[in-house]
């Protein structure tokens, strides 16, 4: 019987052989990266500044949106009537209506009506606070993490805030287990990555130029992640070290770069509002 470990290998190498033709499956395919704004945390007695950027993926089978960043409704100075002080005053978000999604996509000539599916890493506060922004589309969700944000456990219930989604109970979700190639052809491709909350997913995006690029969400959350250090905020250490040594594998074997969504160094790096192809 094969280890975990030789399988995670042996996948990884399949998906690096299926990569070879995807490329070229995926001519016209383009990645955007829009900033939405940041939020400030204590870590260890010292401010850091998070970024929370949302990607914007132009296929020419539809219009994908990978997370929806912090609500509008936070937005100038109006956090405490959505989220309530203590939430406020923990995040600190640095947050104008400008930096809400819906305004980087008309910056870019979409609409919100224009999004087909928007894929969520996870349902917390800075990642799902406007799926009510497009009920139109479809949801892309691991189904555990769907029933996890509408009941999650006791100690990480202040992550999730329920006005940011309580509207959109009969939206369309495609709730999914695992791993799913959502346009059947290599170029968006969800991954399982668990550990930060039970449902939590990143994706793999082939590009015909550019090649391929993983947007963690909140597997990683700290470059250092990448070479040992525990991220420091999990549901489940051994799921996250896990879905990291996940990321790892695929980011060897296909040559991609990892996107770590908080981070403002390498944010800073990439280019905005013009495409990646």
């Amino acid at each position: 019987m094969k280890s975990l470990k030789t399988f995670s290998v042996t996948a990884a190498a399949a998906m690096a052989i299926t990569a070879g033709s995807a490329f070229a499956a995926c001519e016209g395919v383009k990645l955007y990266d829009v900033s939405g704004g940041s939020f400030v945390v204590d870590r260890v007695g010292t401010p850091w500044s998070l970024v929370v950027p949302q990607q914007i993926i132009d296929h020419p089978r539809g219009l994908v949106l990978f997370d929806t960043g912090l609500a509008d409704d936070v937005a100038d100075g109006g956090c405490e009537a959505h989220w309530g002080e203590g939430l406020c005053q923990y995040l600190q978000p640095q947050w104008t209506r400008d930096d809400v999604i819906d305004r980087k996509l008309q910056k870019l000539g979409f609409s919100t009506d224009m999004v087909k599916y928007v894929i969520y890493s996870h349902f917390h506060v800075d990642h799902a606070g406007n799926l009510e922004l497009f009920p139109k589309a479809t949801h892309v969700v691991q189904k555990i993490e769907l029933s996890h944000a509408w009941w999650p456990d006791k100690y990480f219930r202040g992550s999730f805030v329920l006005k940011d989604y309580d509207d959109a109970r009969d939206f369309d979700y495609l709730e999914l287990t695992g791993d799913f190639d959502l346009f059947g052809d290599g170029c968006v491709t969800i991954l399982s990555t668990p550990g930060h909350t039970p449902g939590h997913q990143s994706l793999l995006v082939r590009l015909p130029k550019t090649g391929s690029v993983i947007l963690t969400g909140d597997a990683v959350v700290s470059a250092d992640n990448l070479t040992g250090t525990p991220p420091g905020y999990t549901q489940n250490l051994t799921q996250s070290f896990d879905s990291i040594e996940r990321i790892k594998m695929i980011r060897d074997a296909e040559q991609a770069d990892v996107w770590i969504t908080h981070d403002l160094e390498q944010y800073e790096g990439r280019k905005h509002d013009e495409a990646y192809e």
